[in-house]
């Protein structure tokens, strides 16, 4: 009576040691029958949007199946502007964006659009396919395809491959709802059977046409209409000026007053300013630092943009989290040296202000008032062109979701930036990524005002609160980073890439003034440490300095890479780890500025020197400004433009870089000789006849603007 008992035991024994010995269970047994690039042009094949939308939409959509099967020129058109057999899953080419101008080229009798879908597969509840990530990244030719493909999902530092963003070309007058709503039915025909759910998701917003469909605001034609004033203005002017030089004969007789103010907005008073050049003023230096860390945020910048876009290729951008080079993963502190410049030149230029006689309140607020409405012109002139002009001036599979997005930001909350506070509130707020540094620096300026004030009339207390300061600066990121248990370091991964704004990193701790404070305090310092030194005409060796510069240069180094250790994911969280390093990264390329600052002020570099204090140098640091403002905005619709995904590699990197150099150099002149340069002349002059109520020399230069700061060498003999 036991023996049916015992034989069903015995069986189910067998079974279980059966698919034990395959290393599968039962429900893993549930296989797609072909490969994802096959289910795809299975459910492609023929697709149209059918039976669904308007009847403009369904009449459109039965025109181009009827013209597709006599082989019409235009439907055929329609249908080949896009691929219906994406490949390249395993590589990480998730974008196959096909021809977009293709699609929209086609007017008669039915207009093309092109819309960017998203398709996100995902396993269905009873299949066990890949319920368990890939984990051996490194031997990941061993797994079966389909778990790598839908198990690779949740690493920051790889391109999910479950992904797959497609363009294809419809009527016009279908919808976004009516492709997104075709779509999905005829995915889920061939992937659910296979036990796999494709999620389709079509933003309104990727769905274009050939018409430029961004609305033509009052605030565009009132933008278009200050410019070419502007622009006009300043050759009239200019011509003017031409016209009274040359009738003149003797340059060496100054204008008159009421000339001075017309000619601010002249080219060749502006090119004056920003050719000028006095080989003796020891501060050239810092134009030419200013120019090397601007070409190294470029490079950083343009594989921002260039890793976060679409790309054939994605495995290189992946190596780089595994093998580096590791500068790239920890260099988002690299406009640490502006801070310190900004700090350093903060006291040299403020100290001669406290050192005259006048009202202490007036001695206050009037650098600051002047640093503002010298920010202010070119800051708002990108601000307008990146809200109002911008949308109107490209096209592509991106353009609309990358600069339509941005321009509403800054119609909505340019205010913030104005004010100075984009900082403080939540960064998919914030118009211009970029905009927090200013809003920073602007704060560090009034803090730095007050700190010379103190230190001016009396130096025990100036030099204990700048004290205080260090001690504060140092412990802020320590403090914060250890209670919100956050990274210590700004992860340059592929979350962040893609949607800067997203990172919890970036929007608690690396747009916070109080964060940032460490540079900027130091270069405050530094101020009073070189004063004192030059004063006591102390100098190293030639030797010293360069040996110090190497050591100092390489200790820094080491302490800035390790910052790449965060970014192995097996890697555990110890919070006083990344509060420490959230302090030490700061202190980096900050220490490498104080002893370069030190060794030049003092002793010299002696070649290096000369190279870095050469007019070109001059002359580009004085635009380091104008390319920090637009060098974002440019990258961005370079790349909002783009109709296929990039082949990223190191040549493509260097040459885009190189390209980009030029390119913001050039819109930034353009800016300068436009907007900086005669907005600026027109502030000193401004100021210039105030400052005649407070001091009799008027031979002294005002202050002048947070990155491109100007020291008369009567100033710098004073020091």
């Amino acid at each position: 009576m036991f023996y049916p008992s015992l034989r069903l035991l015995i069986v189910l024994i067998v079974a279980i040691t059966r698919v034990q010995i395959n290393g599968q269970t039962s429900n893993t047994q549930v296989k797609p029958e072909l490969w994802v690039s096959d289910l795809f042009y299975r459910a492609l094949a023929n697709f149209t949007v059918r039976n669904v939308g308007s009847t403009a939409c369904q009449e459109q959509s039965e025109m181009y199946d009827r013209n597709l099967r006599n082989y019409t020129h235009w439907a055929i058109k329609m249908a080949e502007s896009w691929n219906r057999h994406p490949v390249g899953f395993l590589s990480g080419n998730t974008f196959h964006m096909g021809l977009y101008d293709e699609c929209i080229d086609i007017r008669y009798p039915v207009k093309g659009q092109y819309c960017l879908t998203e398709t996100k597969l995902l396993l269905s509840a009873e299949n066990t396919i890949s319920h368990n990530e890939v984990h051996n990244r490194n031997n990941i030719g061993s797994y079966y395809a389909w778990q790598t493909l839908l198990g690779w999902i949740d690493y920051p530092d790889q391109i999910p491959r479950n992904i797959l963003n497609l363009g294809i070309c419809i009527p016009d007058s279908c919808s976004s709802s009516d492709l997104q709503k075709t779509l999905q039915n005829e995915l889920d025909k061939v992937f659910l059977p296979e036990k796999i759910k494709a999620v389709v998701k079509v933003d309104p917003i990727l769905c274009t046409v050939k018409e430029d469909k961004y609305p033509y605001s009052i605030a565009y034609h009132i933008t278009s209409a200050i410019f070419v004033v502007l622009i006009f203005l300043c050759c009239v002017i200019t011509i003017y000026q031409y016209t009274k030089i040359s009738s003149r004969h003797d340059t060496t007789k100054k204008i008159n007053d009421n000339d001075s103010v017309l000619y601010s907005f002249s080219f060749i008073e502006s090119g004056k300013d920003l050719f000028k050049y006095d080989k003796n003023n020891e501060l050239n230096l810092i134009n030419g630092c200013k120019v090397l860390t601007m070409v190294f945020i470029l490079l950083g910048h343009r594989f921002m943009y260039l890793a976060g876009n679409p790309m054939t290729n994605a495995k290189i951008v992946e190596n780089i989290y595994i093998s580096g080079p590791d500068i790239l993963l920890t260099c988002m502190n690299l406009v640490d040296p502006f801070f310190f410049m900004s700090g350093y030149l903060i006291y040299i230029t403020i100290i001669p202000v406290f050192q005259k006689s006048g009202p202490i309140w007036m001695k206050i607020v009037s650098p600051i008032i002047y640093r503002v409405l010298r920010i202010l012109p070119a800051y708002c002139a990108v601000m307008a062109i990146t809200a109002n002009i911008v949308p109107h001036l490209g096209d592509g599979p991106l353009w609309s979701q990358n600069t339509w997005k941005e321009a509403e930001i800054c119609k909505k909350y340019w205010w913030t930036n104005v004010l100075f506070i984009s900082n403080f509130i939540d960064s998919k707020y914030q118009c211009l990524l970029m905009g927090w540094y200013l809003s920073c620096d602007i704060q560090f300026f009034i803090i730095g005002v007050i700190i010379v004030c103190v230190y001016t009339k009396n130096e025990k207390y100036g030099k204990s609160l700048i004290g205080v300061l260090i001690g504060v600066s140092l412990s802020l990121p320590f403090i914060i980073t250890y209670m919100r248990k956050i990274d210590g370091i700004l992860k340059v991964d592929l979350p962040f890439l893609n949607n800067p704004r997203s990172s919890t990193v970036y929007n608690q701790t690396y747009r916070e003034s109080y964060s940032r404070a460490i540079p900027f305090v130091f270069g405050l310092a530094m101020g009073f440490i070189v004063q004192k030194l030059k004063k006591s005409k102390f100098k190293f060796s030639q030797k010293t300095v360069y040996i110090g510069t190497i050591l100092v240069f390489l200790v820094c180094m080491c302490i800035q890479l390790i910052g790449a250790e965060f970014y192995k994911n097996e890697r555990p969280y110890y919070p006083i780890e990344h509060a420490l390093y959230a302090t030490l990264s700061h202190c980096t390329w900050t220490t490498i500025c104080a002893w370069i600052t030190i060794c030049h002020l003092t002793t010299g570099y002696g070649l290096l020197s000369k190279i870095l204090t050469n007019r070109l140098c001059v002359i580009l640091g004085r635009l380091s400004y104008s390319v920090f403002l637009i060098n974002l905005p440019l990258m961005q619709m370079s790349q909002s433009s783009q109709r296929s995904p990039t082949y990223f590699s190191a040549k493509t990197l260097l040459e885009m870089w190189i390209y980009d150099s030029f390119k913001c150099y050039l819109m930034s002149f353009i800016l300068f000789m436009i907007v900086e340069g005669p907005f600026g002349n027109l502030m000193k002059y401004m100021f210039g006849r105030r400052k005649k109520n407070i001091s009799s020399n008027t031979n002294e230069s005002p202050i002048e603007n947070v990155i491109r700061i100007e020291i008369s060498k009567e100033e710098s003999s004073k020091l």
